[in-house]
């Protein structure tokens, strides 16, 4: 079993216990939550700390100090594999954050069958060596010291969400995919972020894009193409769609979404849905909004698929949202409904919407029953929030932005918040701020929780044109 743990620790976790050097953090308790699934402490000022976490294991604290500084975790797979279950064994300091691998100190040290003894006074921990031979006592100071010798550091972030089986390899944070604007074979946009239309309308290099099944699918807009790159950065193929609307326009597409076979492409202007056979390139249907109440769209703002793969089409000039359903018969509308935010329709796999509602400093999130997940302060003294989705775990993801935060440029800033069901929030990102107009969606979440950051960049100054065009993983 790898031995690497995956599981999200708060950035705030590492500062309480590390930037205060004058005094020593008492921590009061260590125990797990109510599911099973994280590990928090207590200390003599806070409360309710979240330590380490992972929505694919269960945690059970076995041993623990008498000062509650160090423990003994056993780990074991939420969804087990048929045959054997395969736990495993984990030692913690958590004043120092961090994970001791007995057999990068000793080969022949095991944690199975240890625990925590005091010799004369001294906090040790009793090692198994064998059957038949002695355990050996050693002091959990010079244990701590040995340890950082040793190739492994403090814990290490996890990926947003642990992949599927399927995949080989695992999906590392960073820079996926570089594109540069230009005219060349391999380039896009022609070489603009943007081009103006007739008429003061304006066609963007790359308005948004969607992730899928291990592939990041990016609107090529000027150039009438989709462009489809694996989570590794390695290009796959392109898809065309039409240049011309039906009047004969040029087609502007904002969005899209994916789904098994099938694309859906959003064209503002000509105010439709494109739905696209994703191999042959044929265009199945033009959802132009006949069947609703008005019989058409009046702007089509952004469009989304729900965890049942229903089409969500947003109109923005009604603040009505369309549910549309595509069976062996063709596509359906099954439902309209009217909305004050983009919140309202990004759904978890009951149906439930949630809101983020700010006062000051404060933002408290909400499900659709009215029940209360949780509530977080902003770093600055004032901010606002959307759900950016919610993944197939019904992870949430609240994008913050918020002005004068630390860390930010230009005295703003945005950050992801991934939030369980319970309220625990996982990780707190930070990601580039909104690129404004260019952009529908900058942001994107796969169904494994995988998180993708999409921006211009620049060479030289901010105020010379980007020169292409980066999708980034984060952690």
């Amino acid at each position: 079993m790898k031995r690497g743990l995956y599981y999200f620790a708060l950035v705030l976790l590492l500062l309480t216990l590390s930037c205060n050097n004058k005094g020593k953090v008492t921590i009061t308790n260590v125990y797990e939550d109510e599911n099973g699934r994280a590990v928090y402490y207590d200390t003599d000022s806070v409360k309710g700390n979240l330590f380490i976490s992972d929505n694919f294991y269960f945690y059970t604290i076995l041993d623990k100090t008498d000062d509650n500084s160090w423990i003994i975790v056993e780990q074991a797979p939420v969804f087990p594999e048929e045959g054997r279950v395969e736990t495993e064994l984990q030692l913690y300091n958590i004043p120092e954050a961090k994970q001791v691998f007995l057999e990068d100190i000793d080969p022949s040290w095991s944690l199975y069958g240890s625990y925590f003894v005091k010799e004369a006074g001294i906090d040790c921990l009793a090692i198994a060596i064998g059957v038949g031979v002695e355990e050996v006592s050693v002091p959990l100071d010079e244990l701590l010291e040995k340890a950082k010798a040793t190739k492994h550091e403090y814990i290490e972030p996890a990926p947003a969400e642990k992949t599927e089986p399927e995949v080989v390899s695992e999906i590392e944070t960073g820079e996926v995919v570089l594109l540069e604007l230009g005219t060349e074979e391999g380039q896009i946009g022609q070489g603009m972020a943007d081009k103006q239309l007739e008429g003061g309308k304006s066609i963007y290099a790359v308005p948004s894009f969607a992730a899928y099944k291990n592939q990041l699918f990016i609107i090529d807009a000027i150039n009438f193409r989709i462009l489809i790159y694996d989570y590794s950065g390695n290009f796959i193929r392109s898809i065309s769609y039409p240049e011309k609307s039906e009047n004969g326009s040029v087609n502007v597409v904002r969005d899209i979404c994916v789904d098994e076979g099938v694309l859906y492409l959003a064209a503002v202007y000509s105010n439709v849905v494109y739905v696209e056979d994703s191999e042959t390139e044929d265009i199945i249907e033009i959802i132009t909004g006949s069947d609703t109440e008005k019989g058409k769209f009046g702007y089509v703002d952004m469009i989304a698929l729900d965890h049942e793969k229903n089409l969500i089409i947003s109109d923005y000039e009604y603040n009505i949202y369309h549910v549309y359903k595509k069976d062996m018969n063709g596509i359906h509308l099954i439902k309209s409904q009217s909305y004050n935010n983009s919140d309202q329709y990004v759904f978890d796999t009951e149906g439930k919407y949630y809101s983020v509602i700010s006062e000051s400093q404060e933002a408290t999130l909400s499900d659709s029953q009215g029940n209360v997940i949780c509530s977080f302060s902003y770093k600055s003294p004032s901010g606002t929030s959307s759900i950016i989705d919610i993944d197939d775990n019904n992870i949430i993801y609240v994008l913050t932005n918020e002005e004068e935060a630390p860390g930010a440029q230009y005295s703003t800033a945005s950050f992801i918040k991934v939030i369980q069901q319970d309220g625990t929030i996982l990780d707190d990102i930070l990601v580039p701020w909104w690129p404004g107009g260019p952009m529908t969606k900058y942001i994107v979440v796969d169904g494994d929780g995988n998180i993708f950051v999409g921006t211009y960049y620049f060479i030289g100054s901010e105020d010379d044109p980007p020169t292409g065009f980066t999708i980034n993983k984060e952690r």
